[in-house]
C-alpha cells in the first residue's frame, strides 16, 4: 500500500483526548506562531498562511523532518514540541466541533482527499471558508502522513478556537540519534 491509497481512521482523533502532538524545529522557533511556515510554504499552506506542521508521533515527526531535509542541513540546536489539543468534540462526518467555541479540527482520511479539499477555490486553511464542512476558518486540519501510515496535523493559529483548545505544553531538547548519519556502513551490516 503507498501513503496515496491508504485510508486511515479517523477514530483516533475520539480515542485520544486529549490528544497530544509533536513537532521537531529549530529551538528558536519552538513557539505556536506559525510565521515560519507563512514565509516559506509547504504542503498544506499557501505564502502568507500561518501554520505549524505536527504529527500524533514522535516517531513521524522525526521521519517527516529526514526525509524532506538533507542531512547536512539538520540543525544540532533542535527542540521537541509537546502541543495539547482539548476540548469537548461532537463527531460529525469529516469533522470534530466543539460548539461551546465553534471551533473544528478537520481530518482527510487520505491524501487523495485532502489534495482535492487544498487545491479548490475555497481550501481549507485557516482564512478561508470550507466549502466541504461549510465551516469557517478550522484552526486544525489531520491530513495522512506522506511517508508513513500515521496522522500529521496541521495547525492554523488563525483559525476559529486556535487558542481556546491549543497549548504549548512542553519544550526539551531533541537530537537525532548519530546512527542514523553514518559514514560508513560495514558490509556486514546492510538489511538485505
Amino acid at each position: 500500500m503507498t501513503p496515496e491509497n491508504q485510508s486511515l481512521d479517523s477514530d483516533f482523533f475520539l480515542i485520544h483526548q486529549p490528544l497530544t502532538l509533536f513537532r521537531i524545529t529549530k529551538t528558536k522557533f519552538a513557539n505556536l506562531s506559525g510565521v515560519g511556515a507563512a514565509l516559506v510554504p509547504s504542503r498544506w499552506n499557501r505564502s502568507g498562511e500561518e501554520a505549524i506542521y505536527t504529527s500524533t508521533e514522535v516517531g513521524t515527526c522525526g521521519l517527516e523532518m529526514l526525509a524532506h531535509t538533507h542531512k547536512a542541513m539538520i540543525p544540532s540546536d533542535l527542540a521537541l514540541m509537546g502541543i495539547r489539543i482539548s476540548g469537548q468534540w461532537e463527531a460529525q462526518k469529516n469533522a470534530l466541533i466543539d460548539s461551546r467555541t465553534s471551533a473544528c479540527f478537520w481530518f482527510y482520511r487520505s491524501l487523495a482527499e485532502a489534495n482535492k479539499a487544498f487545491e479548490g477555490p475555497a481550501h481549507f486553511f485557516a482564512g478561508g471558508v470550507n466549502l466541504f464542512a461549510g465551516v469557517v476558518n478550522p484552526f486544525a486540519v489531520a491530513v495522512p502522513s506522506v511517508i508513513v501510515p500515521a496522522w500529521n496535523v496541521v495547525l492554523y493559529p488563525g483559525g476559529i478556537g486556535f487558542w481556546d483548545h491549543v497549548s504549548l505544553e512542553s519544550v526539551e531538547a531533541y537530537q537525532f540519534d548519530p546512527r542514523l548519519f553514518p559514514e560508513d556502513t560495514p558490509e556486514e551490516d546492510i538489511f538485505i
